[in-house]
């Protein structure tokens, strides 16, 4: 695996970067309490690009875990930190990485285009055609790719080299790294957007949403 590490100083240095300068990241260490911009603060903004970048939080501060929800953190490391569990939140993290970092590859056009999975959040179904949804830090990032297919052959594509994928819909399958509350007839996505889960995949879709999120994944739930 190649590492490239960087620090910041403030939360207002790092969000600057990611959202000025495009650059990504595939995992952020934060502490709760900094001077400019506090740590949940960093990660609502970081939350609002539409990135699903992993958290992790270095704090001696554990009544903040309710309100760290919030922000779907992927561990909490608690000071003073010990190496045993920060290699264990490294590797636990890197083999989430990795499990994204595949392209979905398709044809239109007599061109063969690949997206990647991490950048993909949900494909939709409209009468022969699917259309991928994609997502990065800044506006121009979000565009639409299409080609012609059938959506039960994508999932079934990509269900065998990734799990992080749910069929909420007959017209919809999305990332689960870029929802941010699953209700009992919705989810909402990262963006803000409403997708609908159909009747006969509730209870499935809740049932996959709370497998990930036993995970390390810290999502919202409800029953609205």
């Amino acid at each position: 695996i190649t590492i490239r590490c960087e620090s910041f100083y403030g939360g207002t240095a790092l969000t600057g970067v990611i959202s000025e300068q495009r650059s990504y990241f595939d995992l952020i260490y934060l502490d709760i309490e900094m001077d400019d911009m506090n740590g949940i603060h960093t990660a609502l903004q970081l939350r609002d690009l539409a990135l699903p970048v992993l958290i992790v939080y270095v704090s001696a501060h554990e009544e903040y875990l309710k309100e760290l929800f919030r922000t779907e953190p992927f561990r909490f490391l608690s000071k003073p930190v010990k190496k045993t569990e920060l290699r264990e939140v490294f590797h636990a993290a890197c083999r989430r990485i990795q499990s994204r970092s595949a392209y979905y590859s398709f044809s239109y056009k007599k061109a063969l285009h690949k997206v990647p999975f991490d950048r993909i959040a949900y494909f939709e179904s409209r009468g022969r055609q699917i259309y991928i949804h994609i997502s990065g830090p800044a506006a121009e990032d979000h565009y639409t790719e299409v080609f012609y297919g059938k959506m039960n052959e994508v999932e079934q594509q990509i269900s065998a080299v990734n799990n992080r994928f749910l069929r909420i819909h007959q017209s919809f399958l999305v990332n689960f790294d870029y929802i941010r509350v699953i209700r009992f007839s919705e989810v909402v996505m990262m963006d803000g957007q409403a997708l609908q889960i159909s009747e006969e995949r509730q209870k499935n879709a809740r049932m996959r949403f709370c497998l990930m999120m036993s995970s390390g994944d810290g999502k919202e739930i409800t029953d609205g």
